[in-house]
């Protein structure tokens, strides 16, 4: 009897041994926790996280860190939702849907507490167990939207 050619549920995704945890599931958590620590250590030493709406680069655990302790403190509340995730072999594609609150008024208005929801995807390069890179694609057009007109909105939001 030949061997089956499909890979096995249970199997680990490229480059991950059979009993380490999977760090693209341990980023969300962290994410999810604000924890800027534990996700920035996800990284390899020289990692870098990428805005693709506009280039926006950073680079090494610090950067990262001080980027996401940034992120944080403008969106408060955030959670990501998983709503798809594709693997191919040391890259993975994950489709998610970022939910949480504005921390901080824009352009005078009042927009601190605006609830704020983006669809989105990331795009991991994973190498050693380790998250080499990230791309994050999301519509700023979409948050434009958003926040448009939150003066309004602002007060009349639970």
């Amino acid at each position: 009897m030949a061997p089956s050619m499909a890979p096995s549920p249970a199997a680990p995704a490229a480059g991950r041994a059979a009993d380490a945890p999977d760090v693209v599931d341990v980023f969300y958590a962290a994410y999810n926790r604000g924890n800027v620590e534990a996700a920035s250590g996800l990284y390899l030493c020289d990692g870098w996280h990428e805005e693709a709406h506009n280039g926006t680069r950073r680079q090494g655990r610090e950067a990262l860190r001080e980027g996401l302790e940034r992120f944080f403190g403008f969106i408060t509340e955030a959670h990501w939702q998983v709503r798809e995730r594709i693997d191919s072999g040391p890259r993975v594609a994950v489709v998610y849907t970022l939910t949480g609150r504005l921390g901080v008024d824009l352009r005078g208005a009042p927009t601190r507490g605006l609830p704020i929801e983006l669809r989105g995807i990331h795009l991991f390069d994973l190498a050693d167990g380790a998250i080499a890179g990230t791309r994050d694609y999301w519509d700023p057009a979409e948050f434009q939207r958003q926040i448009s007109g939150a003066g309004a909105r602002v007060g009349m939001t639970a």
